[in-house]
């Protein structure tokens, strides 16, 4: 796996997380089923670009620093 492909995956939970934290802290409420999916898409998709673009940004400098070594 890609550094790219875990900073989406982790970004995807993460974005989870989120959208249930601000529920408990009362920033916003769940109760409605539109409103709760829409809250969560939303979360899901802007965790999964933003920490994607994170580990492709740290996968790049890694191979920079750490180029493959050629047989």
């Amino acid at each position: 796996m890609s550094a790219t492909t875990h900073g989406v995956g982790a970004g995807v939970v993460l974005g989870i997380v989120f959208v249930l934290l601000g529920q408990q802290l009362s920033y916003y409420s769940l109760s409605d089923l539109v409103s709760a999916v829409l809250y969560l898409v939303v979360g899901i998709v802007v965790g999964g670009v933003v920490f994607g673009a994170i580990g492709m940004a740290l996968g790049r400098r890694y191979l920079a620093k750490h180029p493959p070594s050629t047989p």
